[in-house]
């Protein structure tokens, strides 16, 4: 981990993937991709993301996330398991929990994805020590497309996913 900062210097796993526009959150097979704060000094102001190819989808190439709130969620208890397919259950109920405490006061990155001339609002979220291995938790939230810059008024997400790193 580089420095106090959470994103960086871990290899960040995409386990799976809920919703209609979840193909826009991971390939077919699982993701992967790493963190770089800009600027490269200090603090970030933004970070990009960098994978190789076909670890991601492709509109998140030119991807800039930026850092919003302060305040960390709580791991679950109990702690997850590491991650299997047969055990994705407790770890689906973990990362709608995220989902669901979302506030503007929550630690997250935001950017936007503009997967097929849409632009949808991007949300992850890093949830420390999440598991008995000590990994973070990682937590997609996929909003609808905007319309006019604008969320549409159900802004309900239309992908989410989870992972670790």
């Amino acid at each position: 981990m580089a420095g106090n900062d959470p994103w960086l210097g871990r290899v960040w796993k995409v386990y799976a993937v809920q919703g209609p526009d979840g193909q826009y959150l991971m390939p077919a097979n699982g993701g992967s991709f790493t963190l770089q704060g800009m600027p490269s000094g200090g603090p970030a102001v933004y970070y990009t993301v960098n994978f190789a190819p076909g670890e991601m989808p492709p509109c998140w190439g030119p991807l800039k996330l930026f850092p919003r709130g302060k305040s960390a969620f709580a791991p679950p208890s109990p702690l997850l398991q590491p991650w299997t397919q047969p055990g994705a259950g407790p770890w689906e109920t973990a990362a709608d929990a995220v989902r669901n405490g979302l506030n503007a006061d929550k630690a997250r990155l935001e950017g936007d994805l503009c997967p097929d001339g849409t632009t949808r609002a991007l949300t992850l979220v890093c949830v420390p020590n999440s598991t008995t291995a000590g990994t973070p938790l990682l937590v997609l939230k996929l909003a609808s497309p905007m319309v006019a810059g604008v969320l549409k008024p159900e802004d309900n997400p239309t992908g989410g996913g989870y992972g670790d790193h």
